[in-house]
């Protein structure tokens, strides 16, 4: 997630859409006070190497004494952080800049969406990741909604929070159109968490009838207002 002050932006992020890739770019544009939240190691050593800013401003503060109150009762202090909800980031920047700014994330079709995550849980790294051996089916039966649907990220009360939705099949064109509103233009965006996907054969050979069916309930809200659709070539 990035809240820009000096460009007037907030990028909020989504899942397996490449908003790694898009938060390394746009840190290269960001300010001093600037919000920058953290990213896994080996990223910000990519960061790190193009000569970007690397994390800055996440941690909440409200007053000295009030923050070391809470170190002292051993609470974990706030923080912005990389999949922060609309709703939360405007709790905390507060509805001026929240409501001034242009606020964009990337959307993708779910079915497809899933497929990504099923992959990265299962080869990514981490201490999140699924057992071997399970199956697409299984994790989409047994995964929650929030991680099967982004919608709560970029909704607030049901309804969009979002100036700028960029699709991740149009990304490279959308993103440099967005881009173009606020002063940056032709952007390149490096390759990150790739490598996890193991197979590029089409999203819906994946899918049985009720793996379908799941997706379509959960994802309900980009289904009807972003219209996409389950693109099936399993004949």
């Amino acid at each position: 997630m990035i809240v820009s002050h000096e460009h007037q932006f907030i990028f909020i992020k989504t899942r397996k859409t490449a908003g790694t890739s898009i938060e390394v770019t746009l840190s290269k544009e960001c300010g001093l006070r600037d919000i920058i939240t953290p990213i896994q190691k080996i990223d910000e050593e990519i960061r790190s190497n193009l000569g970007h800013r690397g994390p800055q401003n996440y941690k909440i503060t409200k007053n000295r004494l009030f923050d070391n109150l809470r170190n002292l009762l051993g609470f974990k202090p706030q923080e912005h952080y990389n999949h922060s909800p609309a709703k939360l980031i405007r709790e905390r920047i507060g509805d001026s800049d929240f409501n001034s700014y242009l606020k964009f994330c990337v959307v993708r079709n779910p079915w497809d969406r899933a497929v990504s995550e099923y992959y990265w849980l299962l080869n990514g790294p981490g201490k999140d990741r699924w057992p071997e051996g399970k199956t697409f089916g299984e994790f989409i039966q047994e995964s929650k909604a929030d991680l099967l649907s982004d919608s709560h990220i970029y909704t607030i009360d049901g309804k969009s929070a979002i100036d700028r939705f960029i699709k991740y099949e149009n990304l490279d064109a959308e993103l440099n159109e967005c881009l173009k509103e606020i002063g940056i233009s032709n952007v390149e965006l490096p390759r990150t968490k790739s490598g996890t996907r193991n197979s590029k054969a089409h999203y819906s050979l994946l899918f049985d009838d009720e793996s379908i069916k799941k997706i379509t309930e959960i994802c309900s809200w980009e289904i009807l207002n972003l219209g996409y659709e389950f693109e099936d070539k399993r004949n």
